[in-house]
């Protein structure tokens, strides 16, 4: 008779090659998981400073359009800003807005780029919500064009722009320009 605590002959090792396989699973999760922890820091910062790239971009519009009310509040229209545009160049840097960083912070914070456009292209309609463009990109005729700032943080870049309108005509007694300027259309490229 045989005795029952006796194994057959093929199983002698089982243990420890299962062990061995367990280990090796048991290990490639653990792989994972700590590349993944490590890649979960650089996405956050990614994000942040996506985030911070587009507040810059916002303030750039902000800075812009006041740029931009000024000049209108200073009676004169937006050509002599868009003097050096072109058909094929037709975005202008803001005086003082390339790449500029927000005031009281070093470059290092993120910086901010303004330049304007005449709605003087094909489809800008569509843009702009008017029924017609301007026919030259240097002369503004019809009191709308397009704001573009771009904002820069670290390795991220955000841009937005948005389309300011003024009145044609100059404002009744009282009435402030700022308030009579209309920004609009503002999508993120």
């Amino acid at each position: 008779m045989t005795d029952p605590r006796q194994r057959p002959g093929g199983e002698r090792g089982v243990a420890l090659v299962l062990t061995l396989m367990v280990l090796m699973a048991l290990t490639g999760l653990a792989l994972a998981f700590l590349s993944a922890g490590a890649l979960e820091p650089r996405i956050s910062r990614n994000l942040g400073d996506a985030a911070r790239a587009r507040y810059l971009a916002e303030a750039g519009i902000e800075v812009g359009y006041n740029t931009l009310v000024a000049a209108a509040a200073a009676g004169g229209g937006w050509s002599a800003l868009l003097a050096t545009a072109s058909a094929d160049s037709p975005w202008v840097a803001l005086p003082g807005l390339a790449p500029a960083p927000l005031p009281g912070l070093p470059t290092a914070e993120g910086t901010y780029s303004v330049s304007i456009r005449n709605d003087a292209q094909p489809d800008d309609p569509a843009v702009t919500g008017e029924a017609a463009v301007d026919p030259d990109a240097a002369l503004d005729a019809n009191g709308v064009v397009i704001v573009r700032s771009t904002g820069s943080f670290r390795d991220a870049r955000r841009t937005i722009e948005a389309v300011v309108k003024r009145p044609l005509s100059p404002p009744s007694t009282g009435a402030s320009m700022r308030a009579l300027c209309a920004l609009s259309n503002w999508r993120e490229l």
